[in-house]
């Protein structure tokens, strides 16, 4: 099957070996279904709040060998991650910032002391996202921009055991690259139109802008 490239770009990122995967809010497991061939010595895990989605997903894995995956129909907010050493990646996708910033706040609260990796990809609020990650005490492992259908996507790879600091803008820029400068267009122009309505600069216009002189 073929993936959109925001999936395709997720998978990319992928920099394994991982002992378990979390596809989460996995919606029709598009993305874990390719990462169980990606990925042949992980256990990928599929995890959604709706009931339909996770049937539909363990009627068309019935063929596959059990041990490779598993379904959970479950909140994240409330997920418990195996007692491992092990290496482990979690995917979030598809969701809101602020949504994505309780997923992750709260499963870093329930996993404390645990070494995590995760893999982001929200779908707004992408600026308050950062500035969220990295008060979180999480550091950068990679990032980059990905254009899907006319949208743009921000895939952010982030690690507890990281030291990088996450740049509140990002700093995967390459503005000899068309679709990056529109990309940054799309974001410097938002936050005017913000300012119109609030009659202030936001501290976040003034950082896109100075990616323009670096």
């Amino acid at each position: 099957m073929k993936l959109s490239a925001r999936l395709d770009g997720l998978v990319d990122m992928v920099n394994g070996p991982y002992a378990h995967i979390w596809d989460c809010c996995c919606d029709h497991g598009y993305l874990g279904r390719r990462l169980l061939d990606r990925s042949p010595d992980s256990v990928i895990h599929f995890v959604d709040i709706v009931p339909s989605l996770i049937e539909r997903i363990e009627t068309s894995l019935s063929e596959v060998d059990r041990r490779r995956w598993q379904a959970h129909c479950i909140d994240l907010k409330i997920l418990t991650l195996p007692d491992s050493e092990a290496r482990q990646l979690v995917i979030i996708a598809g969701v809101g910032g602020d949504l994505m910033t309780e997923m992750v706040s709260e499963l870093l609260t329930n996993h404390q002391g645990r070494s995590l990796d995760l893999l982001l990809c929200p779908v707004r609020q992408l600026y308050k996202v950062r500035m969220a990650m990295d008060s979180l005490g999480l550091g950068l492992v990679d990032e980059c921009i990905v254009k899907d259908g006319g949208l743009f996507y921000e895939l952010i790879y982030l690690s507890t055991e990281s030291v990088r600091k996450v740049s509140c803008v990002g700093e995967m820029w390459d503005l000899t690259d068309s679709e990056h400068r529109e990309y940054l267009t799309r974001n410097i122009e938002h936050f005017q139109r913000m300012t119109q309505a609030t009659s202030q600069e936001s501290p976040a216009l003034q950082a896109y802008r100075k990616l323009l002189l670096v």
